[in-house]
């Protein structure tokens, strides 16, 4: 099964968003393999996108401004020889093994109500039922998960279809097939990715990073407190956003200047004035710092240059320490994150959250 989209988006002040249509979809297991956007529609190009992929591809799904559906129904008419369904202006529209959804992208009809009512046509129309694997990982690289792809497509059946997307270092890897596919072999294509990915992953379901966090903290009993210097609050908002943090979330402190690390967290001056603010000793001892107050079990402490220019150590952007403080240790992790200032806070954020993670998963 194949699908795509065409998105004919014909005003800039239209509001509406086709990746909440697209991200709907692939949550039930229907993904969408190809995407092409007109922000301006001429009537001639629209309809050989529209050819071309019903030639190319068993399903089509066609989004456009609510304002425009009647014209979109005429062009697809063009197009199709037969109008199986409609109602309110949508459509579903079908010629021989080729299926075309006409949607506005405006409101809620892009969200799980028309998901689902997607998944029950194509479920019928394929007499099958569609299944989704999830694999959720930090800090593999992009080589290692396409050569497992590529392992995996050696003996797959070609029954499963792959998906992997990155957010500044939370990878997500979509798994999709169809009830034909033997247990056995969906077993098999888990197990690769797995043991594959190692240590690196930490959700084998669609669950975030941070609810990963919280769930293991209340697994294990314990608390949890942060000290961010570069990231800013990023951590604490991250952990904070998840329903039920409360429970196990003690506190979180800003410690953005050298005096306020030493006031609050007992970072010594002579670590300051010899190794610097960004340095393994001042992660370590802003992660003890919170230890020794004796209100939590874990910590997390960041330290680093988000850019984009450096500061008067000359240290190079990028360059930041995660410390993991436990009533046995703190451990120090040295990175040299790349991008925007945004994008280097994003991923140390990331990174410190998955270390958390991996080390209550050890205790």
């Amino acid at each position: 099964m194949k699908n795509a989209c065409i998105v004919l988006n014909f005003s800039s002040a239209t509001s509406f968003s086709y990746q909440t249509a697209l991200n709907a979809l692939r949550a039930v297991g229907i993904p969408v393999e190809e995407v092409r956007i007109f922000l301006s529609v001429d009537e001639r190009k629209a309809k050989e996108a529209l050819v071309q992929y019903k030639q190319e591809y068993d399903n089509v799904f066609v989004l456009t401004d609510k304002k425009k559906l009647s014209f979109i129904r005429t062009l697809i008419l063009g197009v199709v020889e037969e109008e199986s369904f409609g109602e309110k202006g949508n459509g579903i529209f079908k010629e021989k093994d080729k299926t075309l959804f006409l949607l506005s992208a405006d409101g809620s009809e892009t969200g799980a109500g028309f998901a689902s009512a997607v998944q029950a046509y194509l479920e019928k129309k394929y007499a099958m039922r569609m299944g989704k694997l999830v694999v959720r990982s930090v800090g593999a690289s992009e080589e290692r998960i396409d050569s497992l792809i590529a392992e995996a497509k050696k003996f797959d059946r070609s029954k499963m279809q792959y998906f992997h997307t990155r957010n500044v270092g939370d990878d997500v890897l979509e798994i999709f097939y169809d009830d034909t596919a033997p247990k056995l072999l969906v077993d098999d294509i888990t197990r690769l990715f797995v043991e594959g990915l190692g240590d690196t992953v930490y959700a084998l379901d669609d669950t975030p990073l941070a609810n990963q966090l919280v769930k293991i903290l209340k697994l294990r009993g314990k608390r949890i407190s942060v000290a961010e210097s570069f990231t800013g609050g990023g951590i604490a908002k991250s952990i904070t956003s998840v329903s039920g943090a409360s429970e196990v979330y003690f506190e979180g402190l800003n410690t953005y200047n050298e005096e306020s690390k030493q006031k609050r967290l007992g970072v010594s001056e002579y670590t300051l004035r010899t190794q610097g603010a960004v340095s393994d000793q001042t992660a370590y001892e802003m992660a003890a710092g919170l230890i020794a107050t004796g209100d939590c079990d874990i910590s997390i402490a960041t330290t680093g240059l988000a850019g984009p220019n450096t500061d008067k150590s000359m240290l190079p952007v990028g360059l930041c320490y995660i410390a993991i403080g436990t009533k046995e240790k703190v451990f120090v992790y040295r990175y040299k994150f790349e991008g925007s200032r945004e994008e280097i806070s994003s991923q140390a954020i990331h990174y410190a959250i998955y270390l958390a993670y991996k080390q209550l998963k050890n205790m």
